[in-house]
């Protein structure tokens, strides 16, 4: 009787957990698709705003084709690196599980302190460090700077990679070596680090998109 029992436990415990398995994927194509989403409709709108600049010459199309620009670059560079960070906890097997809606409309899941260690931590922390440098890449070698809207695209990927690097880099660098990833991120806040990052990377971006003109 005992052996009945536990084989049927065990046979609920497997169900239940094949069970969170789908709705955590579920969850996950279905934010990954309203991201996705996102930053397709945020570039489509910056590539037919200059269009509509090129063909015009409209001085209210220039500045949608900028805005725009402006925009697309915000929307890829929230949703990027939170798939970096994502994938970063992942790799490690950390407690991250998919939230039933994005908070924000760009952060799609939780990572429990308590129940993930260091190493998780700094894996999940350096997946969305390094993952907004990829749109800046491509944009630089596929887009060609020379076109107004191209630059602002091109400086505000940069100065967002940037923001978060300053931000979080030094997170990680220190919890590397107390062991305490919570407190040195309340550390990095408590000292204005969210408003050092983005000023940082404003001045960046603002710097690039200045040298991009005078080039140009």
């Amino acid at each position: 009787m005992a052996e009945a029992i536990e084989t049927h436990e065990a046979v609920d415990t497997a169900a239940l957990e094949a069970a969170a398995r789908e709705i955590d994927r579920a969850r996950m194509i279905q934010i990954g698709s309203f991201h996705f989403a996102m930053a397709m409709g945020a570039l489509t709108l910056w590539g037919a705003a200059e269009a509509w600049a090129q063909i015009t010459g409209w001085g209210l199309a220039r500045f949608a084709a900028d805005a725009n620009a402006l925009v697309a670059g915000f929307v890829i560079t929230s949703t990027v690196p939170e798939w970096g960070h994502f994938t970063g906890a992942r790799l490690t097997g950390a407690k991250s599980p998919v939230l039933e809606e994005p908070r924000r409309h760009f952060f799609m899941f939780d990572f429990p302190m308590d129940q993930n260690d260091t190493r998780q931590f700094v894996w999940m922390s350096w997946g969305g460090i390094l993952a907004p440098w990829l749109p800046v890449v491509l944009v630089l070698g596929l887009v060609p700077l020379g076109i107004t809207s191209a630059a602002v695209l091109f400086a505000t990927l940069l100065a967002r990679a940037v923001s978060i690097a300053v931000f979080e880099a030094p997170v990680v660098l220190r919890a590397e070596r107390s062991g305490n990833p919570g407190a040195e991120l309340g550390k990095q806040v408590a000292s204005g680090g969210l408003k050092r990052g983005r000023q940082v990377g404003t001045a960046v971006g603002a710097a690039c998109f200045a040298l991009i003109w005078l080039a140009s």
